[in-house]
């Protein structure tokens, strides 16, 4: 397993992000891997309009997932509503 960091941009209409967060980490735990940090930044406003929205809340991952499975969490949190936008990174060792 590799550590990984995620920045996620989600939706900020509701007012409660923790559902949403829930179930990204669950997303993770079901492809094998394990969630070890979640940080969230709050709501800020947008560089430009996403959706026709001008905020959003970001959302820090920390993780441990196979080098394989990254493929397939870019593309389940593709296809969610209420995700933005999302960026993997490998962090290093």
């Amino acid at each position: 397993m590799r550590h990984y960091e995620m920045m996620a941009l989600l939706d900020a209409e509701p007012e409660d992000p923790k559902e949403e967060i829930e179930k990204i980490e669950e997303v993770v735990r079901n492809l094998g891997g394990a969630t070890t940090r979640t940080d969230v930044w709050g709501k800020r406003r947008l560089a430009y309009p996403i959706r026709k929205k001008n905020e959003g809340i970001y959302v820090l991952f920390n993780f441990d997932l196979e080098p394989a499975q990254t493929f397939e969490l870019k593309r389940v949190l593709g296809l969610r509503p209420n995700i933005y936008r999302q960026m993997i990174i490998l962090l290093d060792e």
